[in-house]
C-alpha cells in the first residue's frame, strides 16, 4: 500500500489549512501516498468551503470521499489500512479565532498539539513520515510553548539535544544544511566552533547516507567576505573553520572549504558539491529562497523518523482567501513519500 504521510496543518489561522487541503487533493500527492491531515475537522472543512473546486462539505472535490476519525476514535490499524485517498485525523481542539489576523495563543496551542500527534504516529510506525505546515514562533510563545520552532520541538519530543539534529533545505539542484538555526546573528557567530562544525559534518555524512544513499561531498561556507582573505577580513576561517574541516577529512568525511559564500551556492547548484554547510540561518535561506522559493523543502536530519516541511511561513495576511500557493507543501510530501521506504 502507499505510505501514510502524517501532515500537520500548522497554525489554524495561517495558510496551513488551505495549503494542506490543496496539497491533499493534488493528483501527484494522491499517486504517491495516503495523506493524513492532522487538525481540527470542523475548522479544516470551514476553510475548505472557500477553495475553488471544493464540494458542499468543504473538502476539495477530488477528496470528497475522505475518511475521518477523531484522535480518541479509530485505531492505528485503521490508519494503516485505509486503501487510498486523503483522510483527516480530527484533534477536536476547536481553536478560538483571534480578533485580528496574526499570532494567537490558540493558534500556538493547536499547532503544537498537531505536531505532537504526528510524532506519536511516526514513532509507532503508523505513519511513514511527518510533513509539517507552517507555524508561528510568536504564537508558540503566546501559548507558553517554549520552543522557538519546529526543529527544537521535534528534537525534544524525541529525547534529543538540539545539537543532535540539523535543518537542511532540499531543492531540485541544491541541498543546504545549517550549523546554527534560530539564533540572533551575534550569538550565531559566537556559537561557531571546531567541535560544532565537526559534529555537524559527521551528522551530515550519516544522514545523507541514510536518506540519499551516498556519502556527500560537502562544501563549507566561510563566515567573512572572501572567506576571510587569508585573515585580512576576519580570522574565523583560519582559526576555526579550516582546522575543523581538516579534522573532518582525517575522519573520512568528504568536506572542503571554507569557500566564499557568494559563490559556493552557485558551484553546488552546478553539481560540484552534494551539500553546502551554511553557518547561520539567513546565509542558507537567502540562497535557497532566491533560487527555489515555493518549491524548496525543509528537512530535519537526526530524528528517528523522516520529517519534511515547507519553505514559507504562516502568511496571516492572505490566510482564508484562497490565495496561498501549495507548491512547497506538495514538494515536501512527495520527498517524504519517496524517501519513506528508507525508514
Amino acid at each position: 500500500m502507499k505510505p501514510v504521510i502524517a501532515i500537520t496543518t500548522g497554525d489554524p489561522f495561517g495558510v496551513g489549512p488551505e495549503v494542506c487541503l490543496k496539497a491533499a487533493a493534488s493528483p501527484a500527492v494522491l499517486e504517491a501516498c495516503r495523506p493524513l491531515l492532522i487538525g481540527d475537522r470542523e475548522h479544516l472543512l470551514r476553510v475548505g468551503k472557500g477553495l475553488a473546486g471544493a464540494d458542499a462539505a468543504g473538502w476539495p472535490e477530488v477528496s470528497r470521499t475522505a475518511l475521518e476519525w477523531g484522535s480518541k476514535q479509530g485505531s492505528d490499524a485503521a490508519v494503516r489500512s485505509w486503501p487510498e485517498g486523503p483522510a483527516i485525523h480530527d484533534m477536536g481542539d476547536r481553536p478560538e479565532s483571534p480578533s485580528a489576523p496574526g499570532p494567537s495563543a490558540s493558534g500556538g496551542r493547536s499547532s503544537a498539539m498537531y505536531v505532537k500527534q504526528a510524532v506519536a504516529l511516526a514513532r509507532t510506525g503508523t505513519a511513514a513520515a511527518v510533513v509539517t505546515a507552517p507555524i508561528s514562533k510568536e504564537a508558540l510563545r503566546l501559548a507558553n510553548v517554549r520552543y522557538p520552532g519546529h526543529t527544537e520541538l521535534l528534537a525534544d519530543l524525541c529525547g534529543l539535544d538540539f545539537g543532535e539534529v540539523a535543518m537542511m533545505f532540499v531543492t531540485r539542484d541544491l541541498k543546504v544544511a545549517l550549523l546554527t538555526v534560530h539564533l540572533p546573528l551575534r550569538e550565531a557567530v559566537a556559537a561557531i566552533s571546531q567541535e560544532a562544525i565537526l559534529a555537524r559534518l559527521r551528522l551530515l555524512r550519516s544522514e545523507h547516507r541514510r536518506w540519499f544513499g551516498n556519502d556527500p561531498h560537502v562544501g563549507v561556507c566561510g563566515l567573512n567576505p572572501h572567506a576571510g582573505e587569508a585573515g585580512l577580513f576576519g580570522a574565523e576561517e583560519r582559526d576555526i573553520l579550516s582546522p575543523a574541516i581538516a579534522a573532518a577529512r582525517q575522519a573520512g568525511i568528504d568536506a572542503s572549504g571554507p569557500f566564499p559564500a557568494d559563490t559556493l551556492f552557485w558551484r553546488a547548484a552546478r553539481g560540484e558539491f552534494d551539500v553546502v554547510l551554511a553557518l547561520f540561518h539567513d546565509q542558507a535561506t537567502i540562497a535557497v529562497k532566491a533560487r527555489s522559493f515555493g518549491s524548496a523543502v525543509n528537512m530535519t536530519l537526526g530524528l528517528p523518523f523522516l520529517r519534511t516541511s515547507v519553505d514559507h511561513g504562516t502568511a496571516y495576511d492572505i490566510a482564508g482567501r484562497g490565495l496561498a500557493d501549495h507548491g512547497s507543501l506538495v514538494e515536501a510530501i512527495l520527498l517524504a513519500a519517496r524517501l519513506a521506504s528508507r525508514t
